[in-house]
C-alpha cells in the first residue's frame, strides 16, 4: 500500500513538472520575437479641390456695404451654378462687418466707413477646370482668392494598397533580421496598421483686386496641383525559432 502511494506521488510530481516545463517553453517561445515597422506609399493625382474665395466691399454706411456685397456674392454664386457647380458645393465659411477708423494724433478714433467681407468655399470636382473657375469667379465679383486645397475622394482601394505594401515591407525586414540571427519566422504575435492622406500643401494666392472690383483675367489662371500621397504604417511582431 505504501509503495503504491509513493508511486502515485511520483507520477503526480512528474506530471506537474511536465506541465510546468511545457508552460515555460511556451512562454519562452513567445518571448522570442522580432518587432518591425513597415511603410507603404501610393501616389495619385487629386480629383477634388476646395477653393476659398472672398468678396470685400467698403462704403460710408454699413447697409450700403452689405447691399453691395450681397449683390456681388449672388452674382458669383449664380455664375458658378451656370458653369456646372452644384449649389451643395458652394458654402459660406465666414461673414464679417467691421467699422473702419481714422486715427488722428491727439484725437479719438473716428469711424470713416464700413467693410464687409463674405468668404465662400467652392468645391470643384474637375481639377482641370480650376483655372477657369477662378477666372469666372473673379470676373463675377470675387476680389480675393485665398487658397486651394487639393485632395482625393473615394481612395479606399488605394489606401488598402498602401497598407498592403507596409505589411510586405515589414515582412521583408523581419526576414532579414531573423536570418541574421540564425532564426526563422514561425508565426505572428500581433499586427496593427493605419493610413493617412498626405495632400499637397494649400496653394496660397496673392490675387487680391481692388475692393469692390472683380477685375478681368487676360488668360486662364494656370494651376498645377501636384500629387497626393497616401501613406500607411504597419506595426508587426513576429515569433521566431
Amino acid at each position: 500500500m505504501k509503495s503504491k502511494l509513493m508511486l502515485i506521488v511520483l507520477l503526480a510530481t512528474l506530471c506537474l513538472l511536465t506541465i510546468c516545463t511545457t508552460c515555460f517553453a511556451a512562454e519562452a517561445d513567445l518571448s522570442n520575437v522580432i518587432s518591425v515597422r513597415g511603410e507603404g506609399t501610393v501616389k495619385l493625382s487629386p480629383n477634388m479641390a476646395d477653393i476659398n474665395f472672398a468678396v470685400i466691399t467698403e462704403a460710408d454706411q454699413a447697409g450700403i456695404a452689405q447691399a453691395e456685397n450681397s449683390e456681388l456674392v449672388t452674382k458669383v454664386i449664380n455664375s458658378l451654378k451656370d458653369a456646372g457647380i452644384a449649389a451643395t458645393d458652394i458654402s459660406t465659411s465666414g461673414y464679417y462687418l467691421n467699422p473702419q477708423f481714422i486715427h488722428e494724433e491727439g484725437k479719438s478714433p473716428k469711424i470713416s466707413g464700413y467693410k464687409v467681407r463674405n468668404e465662400i468655399i467652392v468645391t470643384v470636382r474637375d481639377t482641370a477646370s480650376i483655372g477657369k473657375i477662378i477666372d469666372l469667379a473673379v470676373k463675377s465679383g470675387i476680389n480675393q482668392v485665398q487658397n486651394i486645397r487639393f485632395y482625393v475622394e473615394g481612395s479606399t482601394a488605394q489606401k488598402a494598397k498602401a497598407l498592403t505594401q507596409a505589411i510586405e515591407d515589414a515582412q521583408v525586414k523581419a526576414e532579414v533580421i531573423a536570418a541574421a540571427l540564425g532564426k526563422k519566422i514561425v508565426g505572428i504575435k500581433s499586427a496593427s496598421g493605419d493610413w493617412y492622406d498626405n495632400a499637397p500643401q494649400p496653394i496660397y494666392f496673392e490675387k487680391d483686386m481692388a475692393v469692390g472690383m472683380g477685375g478681368d483675367s487676360v488668360a486662364s489662371t494656370p494651376i498645377n496641383p501636384g500629387m497626393v500621397e497616401i501613406r500607411a504604417n504597419a506595426e508587426m511582431v513576429y515569433l521566431i525559432n
